[in-house]
């Protein structure tokens, strides 16, 4: 297999997972992350010698418009890429009532500008080659209210918008377009929540206090879990789906 997936926030979490998971099946993958020194990268450190000649890691922050532009350009033209995976993403946590723009701008900037200008140029390219998928990993947080998440659930709720009417807009051209939804994940980003090196047991149970249901199943989910429903969407066993969103949660928003 000798097509090429492009993946952004690569370095590490679920992008880095998504990477090996694509790797491992063939692709060829080019990672695309804000941190310096893709020899260091979480996962060019964590995959095989046969899979790094199927690899390449790029520095690009690409909330730096122009610069991204060019960069997706060039790989555009040199390879034959048919999926791209939109896992860049930050949180800051806090409250509405006491956000900054500042904290406003830089967290639509990551979260719902830049993947909007990736996946509109992408898109336009798999429309001329009438073959293409692009999956965006959002949130759970997206479909209802999370006490000092409202920024990180308000861009990615305008995220998962802007896939579906991408799809819309995409599907005469044969171009796929369709969401994933982690609820709680084992990545440096969820650590951000914890007080210690456990979860907090809010996250299991519930707490009515956050007005948060816990997770049916009892378990986070691991960077693989999302990886895996992302390599089903790009692949041809999902050819016939699109402008959808898979939510993997273990059941906490309750299939709302």
């Amino acid at each position: 297999m000798s097509t090429t997936i492009m993946v952004t926030g690569a370095a590490r979490g679920i992008g880095a997972a998504v990477a090996r998971t694509l790797l491992q099946q063939g692709y060829r993958v080019i990672g695309i992350d804000l941190q310096a020194d893709p020899p260091q990268w979480e996962i060019t450190q964590q995959i095989s010698a046969d899979e790094h000649s199927r690899w390449q890691g790029v520095t690009q922050d690409i909330t730096e418009s122009e610069q991204t532009y060019r960069l997706i350009a060039g790989i555009l033209e040199q390879h034959q890429v048919t999926g791209l995976v939109n896992a860049a993403g930050i949180l800051i946590m806090g409250s509405l009532l006491e956000a900054t723009e500042q904290d406003w701008q830089r967290t639509l900037a990551v979260n719902l500008l830049a993947p909007v200008a990736v996946s509109q140029q992408v898109a336009r390219h798999f429309c001329r080659q009438k073959q293409g998928s692009i999956v965006t990993v959002s949130s759970n947080s997206a479909r209802m209210p999370r006490m000092q998440l409202g920024m990180y659930a308000t861009t990615k709720a305008a995220l998962s918008h802007f896939c579906r009417n991408l799809a819309l807009e995409t599907a005469p051209y044969q171009v796929r377009v369709n969401i994933v939804s982690p609820g709680s994940t084992l990545t440096r980003m969820q650590k951000q929540l914890w007080t210690d090196d456990q979860p907090p047991a809010a996250v299991m149970e519930g707490d009515l206090q956050q007005y948060r249901t816990g997770i049916p199943l009892r378990k986070l989910a691991q960077p693989e879990d999302i990886a895996s429903t992302v390599s089903f969407l790009l692949s041809d066993q999902a050819e016939q789906i699109t402008m959808q969103e898979i939510v993997v949660d273990g059941g906490a928003t309750l299939g709302v």
